[in-house]
């Protein structure tokens, strides 16, 4: 894939994770359920994640980017246990 196409499958994900962010956010100004807020800044990292590999940056921070993913992965899990 040169650096000029789009990658779509990651424009996807990055549109599926801002979404499940701004759900949760929506969810939790409903509910004051802090569980949702949590879910959605873990979709925030993963979002994070997705845009910069769209803009060809997660070669060059593969442990920053690895660090952010697990974060997101704790910040859900924390979400779904509260």
């Amino acid at each position: 894939m040169d650096s000029t196409s789009i990658n779509w499958p990651v424009v996807v994900n990055l549109v599926l994770s801002l979404t499940i962010l701004v759900l949760g956010v929506k969810r939790y100004a409903q509910s004051g359920v802090r569980a949702f807020v949590f879910i959605g800044i873990g979709f925030l990292m993963f979002a994070i994640s997705h845009l910069f590999a769209l803009m060809h940056w997660d070669a060059d921070l593969k442990t920053i980017l690895a660090f952010i993913r697990v974060a997101g992965y704790v910040s859900v899990i924390i979400g779904l246990v509260m």
